[in-house]
């Protein structure tokens, strides 16, 4: 390859990128590295050989580096052939493109016993076929038929194929059977041959593909330090979800650095995201994705014959890395919903393209998540219905706006558009006159070329990947030939009477000829210009009309306000779902919630969400063998790729096509093994400028991340020093001053070392946030209300629990008092059943007062009554507060509520919720089991059926905040609730064991619980409750019995750098915010 050659042909033919699409705009370049070898792994391949063009276009202008593309062989004829060697492309040939029909039939003789033996009926093999070759059945039913590599000849008309044929259309073709199961299996297992009468189908043969060169072309290119770049789907598509990757781009990574481990080559997936891609001036966003490398680990088994499953690997990495910058859904009309909800979600700013397709994505990947929930289906289909509604309109989702214009501006808007539309019609007409032969015939043919390319794939949905490609030939071949014409015809005008006298006598005659082709491909240009503007001006005229008939202007009043009711459903369900993907979801938005009226940002604090830093990305997207893609899932498990030579780079056969795009097979999305943000917005105030800037500075924090564990304790220690500075600002204590810290010569050196006598593990999988610092990134609260449930598991959110008494919280006025925690909890029910129903009951906290036969009626008195009275987190130990014991309800059809004492002496709370992290639900019960196991030791373990007074509650509880921080434990205790605060373990005699305080029952003694339940006269309790309440994270089963003796009897904190978010002290007057 020639550089003046590749740099030449690009900026001759760039010139036509340039006028085919409106805008082409890269993202993530900077993350090319300028010098080293590259492979570039580009998708989806939605537009033939345009995406080629604007892959090394854009390469070239905004990183300088040029790239080798693999092309199909087939195409390297005729000016596509030309282009490609001027830009030093791989030929790369392809079974497919091969492959004749033979001659005769074929059935399997014996599909149960003998399944790759293949027998013909006037077949040649020995003739037609080569071991190493493929056979090829035809399609049908809509999908495309299977393939198989020829292993053995056993005569001209047996064959032994690789593997057998899998699943029910190649088996109905090659036995004419009908019990047959869709994964491939027969039912009738008596029957061992065909159907009687069946003579078999007929196949195609592909000879032996040996693309050892090809390989050692790609290997010593990336060796010496170039680039190249393959679309590993094959062959284009105009599906809306990625196709399986074929081996060859894993082969040419591992190959290469199994040649040169020092090369210092990187992985790099681009995303072609098209925006109509087979439309002229239409859009289109070329993301680069993060560099990444291929572990030594998968080389070494490259290099020592484990080559599968390092292939399998790596295709893992590079489908995860493709996932990350692609937008993929499983079909058509669920992309258009996707599109339509991004729309909806924007405030009606325009956004910028790059981030057009950054809102796509990420709802892609979270309807990918939520596709079940019925939330996200019942948004759906109100947004199909909205969809169908414009579309019976006939208007876009943007002119909806225009119904709550009065009719004067409607009119008057009309009138101007018009007026604007006939001036800008004076530049338009004569170069759409002059250019009108070139658009009829590129649309013809580009269609034409569709139809025969769509006959001839088994992918493709609509055959519209070839358009673009056809659109930009034919006009290359047919303007030139048109411009040369008018030039002609021109210049015999002149020389005839010099353009009706236009023209002075002494011009001379070539000169007119070279003026021609000037003049006209300057108006044509300016036509397409003019013509753009025009067309959008022409496009907004409709919704006007409507606006001012009296037949149509109801309907668009009504789809209006359909339109804000359906994006204030999007906003909400965004919202509850947001913050379960992304732990930083409010912090890193880039404008307000769109529900917010003043504008103004949701911080962290107010979200209840700590701060947070990306996850170190690592060097390469390690992968479970779990969690494989479809791409590897499809090699076969008896290739062990020892021969190279013998495996295409490009797909030989995609999964099946179904002619309605609206049951392609989907999946795929979503599946990307790379950390997302939130959902983001922009104003139109701060504009792109302030997005970019956080966006580069995000980029940039990332690359610092990279440095492991170096840049996660850098981005730890800045989270340090700004909660540091926020406590300066509040007030709030710093870890080491709100709880003792256990310390060897106090407590002892039992302190210093975790269980050794566990009987729990966590699994491996179990992996959890171990860098962040915790302390202080909690949200403040004054009371805490537990709901009696009888479950260990909710809805996402517990106050959607239909007819609950969590719902009535949620509905009911906030207690004067401050901010209300409200959780549900395992505690048993009075009918031990989780039926609402029935009347429950509530433990309030810090007040540690039971209240029983409350009812979502009653919810209210609750509040007004008794919680805004009770006893907060600031609030001093003493004087205690008179509460009532029987809280009198109006609306409640059981009678009033009554308070008790809990008897518990202290709380222990685990977050069990499954429904919003699967950790919780894993972590809580094991750290159950392994408390209640020291506790029992001590005689300390209770649950609400136990009336024995003292001891430890344990519950389980909904969401609390910060499930990658599993397991999260709050304890809260009584003053001194075991009188061994002020012992220190460490100093008493060697045979002396620490005497915890005996229980008492609640109610009368001054030494113990009286202080707690003290009855007095009319039906009151002193109240003083908790002193203390301890949240602890990252809890393992190996904490557990240091947590027992220090933090649930002593109040003190074993590992606080690690484990503990916060809390509070009423003693001391500490909070920790």
């Amino acid at each position: 390859m020639s550089d003046w050659k590749y740099d030449a042909f690009l900026h001759t033919f760039s010139v036509l990128v340039d006028l085919f699409f409106r805008e082409v705009h890269p993202r993530g370049a900077w993350r090319v590295p300028r010098t080293g070898p590259i492979l570039f792994v580009a998708a989806p391949h939605a537009n033939q050989f345009v995406d080629g063009l604007v892959l090394q276009r854009t390469l070239k202008n905004e990183a300088q580096r040029r790239v080798n593309l693999l092309i199909a062989e087939k195409s390297i004829h005729g000016f596509i052939g030309w282009g490609s060697r001027q830009v030093g492309s791989v030929p790369v040939g392809r079974a497919q493109d091969k492959a004749k029909p033979a001659s005769g039939l074929i059935y399997l003789p014996d599909p149960i016993n003998d399944p790759t033996l293949i027998r013909g009926v006037g077949t040649n093999f020995e003739k037609e076929a080569e071991v190493g070759g493929l056979i090829f059945l035809p399609s049908a039913k809509g999908q495309s038929g299977s393939s198989i590599d020829i292993s053995k000849i056993i005569g001209p008309e047996e064959i032994r194929i690789k593997r057998p044929f899998k699943g029910k259309l190649p088996l109905e073709q090659l036995t004419g059977r009908d019990d047959i199961e869709e994964e491939g299996g027969f039912t009738n297992k008596e029957l061992r041959g065909i159907k009687d009468g069946y003579k078999g189908t007929k196949f195609k043969i592909a000879p032996h593909i040996d693309q050892t060169e090809v390989y050692k072309a790609v290997f010593n290119r990336l060796k010496s330090g170039g680039c190249i770049g393959i679309f590993p789907e094959g062959g284009s598509h105009d599906r809306t979800e990625l196709l399986p990757l074929k081996a060859g781009v894993a082969i040419m990574a591992l190959g290469t650095l199994a040649e040169n481990p020092d090369c210092g080559l990187q992985i790099i997936p681009v995303g072609m995201n098209y925006f109509h891609a087979h439309k002229f001036r239409s859009r289109a966003v070329v993301e680069f994705g993060a560099p990444f490398q291929i572990p030594n680990d998968l080389v070494e088994k490259y290099k020592n014959n484990q080559r599968r499953d390092a292939i399998g690997q790596t295709l893992d990495m590079v489908h995860q890395a493709l996932s990350a910058v692609t937008v993929s859904a499983p079909d058509y009309d669920t992309l258009m919903c996707i599109q339509a909800a991004r729309r909806l979600y924007n405030t009606g700013k325009k956004l910028p393209l790059p981030m057009v397709v950054e809102l796509n994505r990420r709802l892609a990947v979270g309807f990918s998540k939520y596709k079940d929930d019925p939330r996200i289906i019942d948004l759906m289909d109100n947004v199909k219905d909205y969809n169908k509604q414009l579309h019976y309109l006939n208007i876009k989702d943007h002119q909806v706006a225009y119904a709550k214009m009065t009719l004067p501006s409607v009119i008057f808007a009309l009138l101007y558009r018009v007026a604007k539309l006939l001036v800008l019609s004076v530049g338009v007409i004569p170069g759409l006159f002059l250019f009108a032969p070139v658009f009829a015939a590129s649309k013809i043919i580009s269609h034409k070329k569709a139809k025969e390319a769509l006959a001839a794939s088994s992918v493709k949905i609509q055959g519209r990947d070839v358009m673009a490609t056809w659109k930009l030939l034919v006009a290359m071949a047919f303007a030139p030939v048109l411009y040369n014409l008018y030039s002609i015809l021109l210049s015999i005008k002149v020389y005839q009477d010099h353009l009706w006298g236009y023209v002075p006598a002494w011009v001379p005659f070539w000169l007119v000829f070279i003026a021609g082709w000037v003049v006209f491909p300057a108006i044509t240009f300016a036509a397409l210009r003019f013509g753009e503007v025009g067309m959008d001006i022409f496009k907004s005229l409709r919704p006007l009309v409507l606006c001012i008939s009296p037949t149509s202007s109801y309907n668009i009043q009504k789809l209006r306000e359909r339109r804000v009711e359906l994006s204030e459903k999007v906003v909400k369900v965004i919202n509850d779902l947001g913050p379960d993907m992304y732990e930083d979801f409010e912090h890193s938005r880039l404008i307000a919630d769109p529900t917010r009226e003043d504008g103004a940002l949701s911080s962290p604090k107010e979200a209840g969400i700590p701060e947070k830093t990306e996850p170190t990305p690592p060097d390469s997207p390690h992968l479970s063998r779990k969690n494989t893609t479809k791409s590897s899932q499809a090699i076969p498990r008896n290739e062990s790729f020892s021969n190279i030579g013998a495996i295409g780079m490009f797909a030989t056969r995609p999964p099946s096509r179904s002619r309605s795009r609206s049951s392609s097979s989907g999946g795929g999305f979503g599946s990307g093994g790379f950390p997302v943000s939130a959902f983001t917005t922009l104003d139109s105030k701060d504009g792109f400028n302030e997005a970019s800037n956080k966006i580069r500075a995000a980029m940039h924090q990332r690359g610092q991340l990279r440095r492991r564990k170096s840049g996660q304790m850098a981005a730890a220690g800045l989270m340090s020093i700004f909660g540091g500075a926020r406590r300066v600002l509040t007030g709030s204590a710093k870890a080491s001053e709100l709880f003792q810290k256990t310390t060897p010569d106090v407590d002892g050196e039992e302190c210093t070392h975790d269980c050794d006598s566990c009987t729990v593990k966590y699994p491996r999988s179990f992996k959890v946030e171990d860098t962040h610092p915790l302390y202080g990134n909690i949200k403040p609260w004054s009371t805490h209300v537990l709901v009696a449930t009888s479950k260990t598991d909710w809805v996402r959110n517990v106050e959607d629990e239909k007819g609950s008494v969590m719902e009535a919280f949620d509905k009911a006025s906030k207690p004067s008092n401050g901010r209300l925690m409200l959780s549900a909890s395992n505690m048993p029910t009075p009918s031990n059943r989780a039926d609402y129903s029935e009347p429950t009951t509530i433990l309030l906290l810090p007040a540690f007062t039971i209240i029983q036969n409350v009812t979502p009626p009653a919810v209210p008195s609750l509040v007004t009554k008794y919680i805004s009275r009770a006893p907060t987190t600031s609030d001093p130990l003493s004087p205690a507060a008179t509460l009532p014991t029987t809280i009198p309800s109006s609306r409640s059809a059981v009678g009033d509520m009554t308070a008790k004492p809990c008897p518990h002496r202290a709380v222990v709370l685990l977050c069990s919720h499954r429904t919003r992290d699967a950790r919780c639900g894993q972590s809580a019960p094991l750290i159950k089991k392994e408390l209640e196991r020291h506790l029992r030791a001590l005689g300390l373990d209770r649950d609400m059926d136990d009336e024995r007074p003292g001891g430890v509650g344990i519950y389980f509880v909904n969401h609390v905040g910060g499930h990658k921080y599993s397991a999260n434990m709050m304890v809260y205790r009584r003053p001194d609730a075991f009188g061994i605060d002020d012992v220190q373990r460490a100093r008493l005699p060697p045979d002396q064991q620490v005497q915890i305080a005996k229980p008492t029952a609640a109610g009368g003694d001054d030494e113990a619980d009286g202080e707690e339940a003290e009855k007095g006269k009319g039906g009151t309790m002193g109240v003083v409750g908790a002193a203390q309440c301890i949240w602890l994270a990252r809890v393992r089963p190996e904490d557990c019995e240091n947590i027992v003796k220090y933090t649930i009897l002593q109040g003190k904190v074993v590992k606080p750098d690690k484990q503990l978010r916060g809390g509070f002290d009423r003693g001391t007057g500490m909070m920790s915010w």
